[in-house]
């Protein structure tokens, strides 16, 4: 009799079902292969633009901001009239706008005109200054000049840079005169001589 009980008891341990703490590291593996699922499928759909539904779309080799000309591209060097500022008048400048002596080159790059006090507008030429030497050189108002109604006009912009050898640098240089301006020569001071650029002003 002791020896029956004693193998029931035995029988009875082997049949106790495995601790449920024996499987913990079979859930955890589980889990950790759904969580890398779902995170594989959301970024894929992220990369699909599948949460970008309200974002503009690019087409694909489109420049972002395409449609404005850049300064010095074909559309820019055209002498056709631009809008000044979006004030309604428009500026006419050679196809030509490079200029240079000995190792220093202007470059105009856009022009525009505002209105200024009562009878005034002011036209601001943006210019870049190349030097090709190895010394500092001036960037300022006392290079240029505005010829307008038979009057030498000077600048009133303030510029007063340097540009370093071997270097270009990019500025604004802008005149005031009679709002019924309509033709004026812009004049580039070089010290062996200089360079004048042809403008035309239509007002609104």
């Amino acid at each position: 009799m002791l020896r029956y009980g004693t193998r029931g008891g035995n029988d009875m341990a082997d049949a106790k079902p495995t601790n449920w703490w024996a499987t913990l590291p079979g859930l955890l593996t589980a889990a950790a292969a759904v969580i890398t699922a779902v995170t594989g499928l959301l970024l894929g759909l992220g990369q699909l633009g599948v949460f970008d539904a309200n974002m503009p779309v690019t087409a694909p080799g489109s420049p972002i901001g395409a449609g404005s000309s850049q300064p010095g591209s074909p559309a820019s060097a055209s002498s056709k009239p631009t809008p000044g500022n979006g004030t309604g008048w428009a500026v006419s400048l050679p196809a030509e706008r490079k200029y240079r002596s000995a190792d220093v080159e202007y470059e105009v790059l856009d022009a525009q005109v505002r209105p200024d006090v009562a009878g005034k507008i002011t036209l601001t030429f943006s210019v870049r200054c190349s030097n090709y030497g190895r010394y500092d050189i001036n960037f300022w108002d006392a290079t240029f000049r505005l010829n307008a109604g038979g009057v030498s006009v000077s600048p009133d912009s303030g510029l007063n840079d340097l540009v370093a050898g071997d270097s270009s640098k990019s500025g604004d240089v802008s005149f005031t005169v009679p709002a019924d301006t309509r033709d004026a020569v812009l004049r580039i001071k070089f010290p062996q001589g200089e360079s004048t650029v042809q403008v035309a002003l239509s007002p609104p």
